[in-house]
């Protein structure tokens, strides 16, 4: 049992700066003891030197994770690091909440699972959208049976975007799709088609369209940096009813036939606050609920079988 707390955030770039706010709001109440941050730029480390709840600050993730004062981990840094920055920390005994995906190579995240499991520390992957109550609202409804036999899902994960250096689309945002299906499912697909659009000569895509077969229902998913409405949208059509979701907005819209319709009343929630408690509490009772290694082990492992076939 760990009585006393300190998480340390290791890359503070758009989203591991939010991921910094909500443990410093933790720590102002009273829920982990402080927050150390590690980030390349000085003058990024520089605008919490003044936050009463920081315990560390270091520019040298390798030294930041020396610390015994740091007791665990919360790792937001580009993809292509996340393998070596969490194998790493489970060297050196930190627990670990690594940001999906969980590596770009399904041999290195089996290999972080074999390392948590062999030093008996807690491995999570961030699936965000776990924690979302629209998304667990969803779940609860495609278990009770509410809209019959489920036909198919459509997901969309949209924005437009300059395509990030490096980085293909379907490493970037399949991972929440294809988790949230799972998650409300329990199933991963058993067959794909992909058609992609590549950029810039990298071979590397900017859109990708994906038939994804679960034998009792099949899958849609459209990712895309090239449309100029960000979405994060999925419906659910099933035998009895349709719901159209909006994901990040937590918005859910019923159809029952072509005359009714109806909103079902979501209170949307923190989802980075949500899933960063459920971190302290595995650490706390040595349980994984909601997103385990072995989940993001596997998400890895299905992306890169579709990247293969594509």
């Amino acid at each position: 049992m760990v009585s006393e707390m300190n998480i340390g955030i290791i890359g503070v770039g758009y989203w591991g700066s939010k991921v910094v706010r909500e443990y410093l709001d933790l720590a102002k109440e009273g829920k982990i003891d402080g927050v150390g941050v590690c980030d390349v730029r000085e003058e990024v480390l520089n605008t919490f030197r003044d936050n009463e709840n920081i315990i560390k600050l270091s520019t040298d993730y390798k030294e930041f994770l020396k610390d015994d004062a740091i007791d665990a981990v919360h790792i937001c840094t580009n993809n292509a690091f996340h393998y070596e920055v969490a194998k790493e920390a489970l060297n050196d005994g930190k627990h670990v909440l690594l940001e999906k995906p969980m590596t770009t190579d399904s041999s290195k995240a089996y290999e972080l699972v074999e390392l948590s499991a062999h030093n008996g520390l807690i491995l999570q992957v961030g699936h965000i959208f776990r924690f979302a109550n629209v998304i667990r609202k969803a779940r609860e409804l495609v278990e009770d049976k509410y809209f019959g036999d489920i036909h198919y899902l459509t997901l969309k994960w949209t924005t437009l975007m300059q395509p990030i250096k490096g980085v293909d689309i379907i490493w970037d945002l399949l991972p929440h799709p294809l988790d949230i299906i799972h998650f409300l499912t329990g199933k991963w697909p058993s067959n794909w088609q992909v058609m992609a659009r590549q950029y810039r000569r990298e071979e590397l895509s900017e859109l990708a369209l994906i038939n994804l077969d679960y034998k009792d229902f099949v899958a849609t998913i459209e990712l895309s940096w090239l449309t100029p409405e960000r979405k994060r949208l999925m419906e659910i059509i099933g035998s009895d009813r349709m719901a159209k979701i909006e994901c990040v907005k937590q918005k859910m819209h019923i159809f029952e036939g072509n005359e009714k319709q109806f909103d079902i009343e979501i209170e949307a929630n923190n989802t980075i606050r949500e899933e960063a408690i459920n971190f302290i509490e595995s650490i706390k009772n040595q349980r994984m609920p909601f997103n385990s290694h072995i989940i993001g082990a596997k998400n890895v492992d299905v992306i890169e079988k579709i990247m293969e076939s594509i």
